[in-house]
């Protein structure tokens, strides 16, 4: 009887299983080359329905979209660090940070004039470093994001946008 009970569940969908996506857009505010975003996807309908049931972040990816109008290449670096930390939203703040583990590093964008890089979706895995500590802060469903341009005199460096991927898998009753 137990058995038949358990797929009477199934058939009527109260028991979830299944791996989602959620996406986060954003943009960058500026200081001379920094940047500070705080990502939260709490609010997107699939994480609400399923934050008490995740099971494991598959996998975290993002799309980024950096214009380069430098005479010369210019370096760009990302850090994450958790949302119950201080935000810093100056560059002062973020150099004290003891806090924040880098997830990009040295990534080049070429120079010249109106140079535009696209890092796309699956480009980004090779990109990105310390995964098991964004997978770990992406469960909690926020976090803090810092990025910096290097080498530049960032007038003509400019993040223009970006969205963060997350799927994950869950289940529940």
């Amino acid at each position: 009887m137990t058995g038949v009970a358990a797929i009477v569940l199934l058939a009527v969908g109260c028991l979830v299983s299944g791996t989602f996506v959620v996406t986060e857009p954003f943009s960058f505010t500026a200081e001379t080359g920094f940047y500070a975003y705080q990502v939260d996807v709490t609010d997107e309908k699939d994480w609400e329905d399923h934050k008490d049931d995740i099971d494991n972040i598959d996998m975290v990816g993002f799309e980024l979209w950096i214009t380069n109008n430098e005479a010369f290449p210019v370096t760009f670096n990302a850090w994450v660090d958790d949302a119950d930390n201080p935000f810093c939203t100056g560059a002062t703040c973020f150099d004290a940070l003891t806090t924040k583990t880098i997830i990009i590093d040295n990534l080049t964008i070429p120079a010249g004039p109106t140079m535009r890089r696209h890092v796309t979706y699956g480009e980004s895995f090779t990109y990105l470093e310390n995964v098991k500590v964004l997978k770990k802060l992406v469960k909690e469903g926020r976090l803090n994001f810092y990025g910096t341009g290097s080498d530049g005199t960032d007038l003509g460096f400019v993040v223009d946008s970006g969205v963060v991927i997350v799927t994950f898998s869950a289940s529940g009753t």
